[in-house]
């Protein structure tokens, strides 16, 4: 698959998490419910996000790291990666 623009990529994620497009790998599961985050918070980090990195990974590939505010305003990180038709979000945490 070829590779986006950084902006085009952000819209993309943002567009797919708004309209529930997305999935949460086991890791980011346990992450929510650990550092008891609720799926509103991520919801409006992804919506209030900025790209900061792009991640290669030779078993994930592309992944991208977004740093946006949660709803009590707090910020959170979230590093998700593109499939073909949604977002799987594999990481989440309060910075």
């Amino acid at each position: 698959m070829m590779r986006q623009e950084p902006r085009q990529v952000l819209r993309t994620i943002k567009i797919r998490v708004r309209t529930n497009a997305f999935t949460y790998s086991r890791h980011a599961f346990e992450s929510m419910v650990d550092q008891s985050l609720y799926e509103e918070d991520v919801k409006r980090a992804v919506a209030s996000a900025r790209l900061v990195e792009t991640r290669e990974s030779s078993q994930l590939g592309t992944c991208y790291v977004l740093q946006g505010f949660a709803m009590s305003e707090e910020e959170m990180v979230v590093v998700c990666r593109l499939l073909r038709q949604k977002v799987e979000l594999l990481d989440l945490s309060w910075t």
